[in-house]
């Protein structure tokens, strides 16, 4: 699988989902049980369906997902597919993040976050937008874990 891969998640993993995003990979969350169009999505859309129900996996689209804890999962992910461009996606949304003129967002962060941050970046469907904060750090130690 190339690093153009797409994917979709099933509704039972919604975390690796949100971490796929922060390694950049183009994944979608499916969070509803209980609709079967997953399948059809996939086809339409040319995603790999990531699930932990054997009965979806046996879909020639689909990968089985073997644990249920993330780090684990996520080791999973790195086998088949290369790593290379985190915090790129929004991981609320999927969309691609663009960088934005500081003087552009201003307004929009609090004061401090715009005195001591230089870059930021705005998702752009959802608008949303992210700097290096506190929390930054933690989730850079674990991507290169991941990615090591």
């Amino acid at each position: 699988m190339g690093e153009s891969s797409k994917f979709i998640c099933d509704f039972m993993l919604g975390r690796l989902a949100k971490w796929m995003r922060l390694l950049g990979i183009d994944t979608l969350y499916y969070n509803d049980p209980d609709d079967p169009s997953i399948l059809h999505k996939a086809l339409k859309e040319g995603r790999i369906i990531l699930t932990r129900s054997g009965e979806l996996a046996k879909n020639e689209n689909a990968i089985f997902i073997k644990s249920e804890e993330l780090n684990e999962q996520l080791k999973q992910i790195k086998e088949i597919i290369s790593i290379s461009n985190p915090f790129t996606r929004c991981p609320i949304c999927n969309s691609k993040l663009k960088t934005v003129d500081r003087e552009e967002i201003k307004k929009e962060v609090p004061e401090y976050i715009y005195e001591v941050h230089n870059i930021f970046k705005r998702c752009s469907v959802c608008a949303r937008i992210y700097w290096k904060g506190t929390h930054y750090e933690e989730i850079k130690r674990k991507i290169d874990e991941i990615i090591a």
